[in-house]
């Protein structure tokens, strides 16, 4: 994994657990090339899009790809 990826994964990490409803939800993320990828659960639809709202708004990202699971 080069640095650029690993910063960037990082950073919408860092960005989801800032948010006091996403802290709750144990959200993987994956990045390629600034593709990020969403996995795990969450317990709403509105939590779901709001994880993406969220990652969309990280410098760098280029697209989301949300797999995340509505439990």
């Amino acid at each position: 994994m080069n640095k650029s990826t690993y910063d960037l994964r990082q950073m919408v990490q860092a960005a989801l657990n800032e948010d006091r409803e996403m802290q709750e939800h144990g959200i993987e993320v994956l990045d390629t090339n600034g593709i990020i990828t969403l996995t795990g659960t969450v317990p709403t639809p509105h939590a779901r899009e709001r994880a993406e709202t969220i990652v969309r708004e990280v410098d760098g990202v280029t697209n989301v790809i949300n797999e995340l699971d509505v439990i």
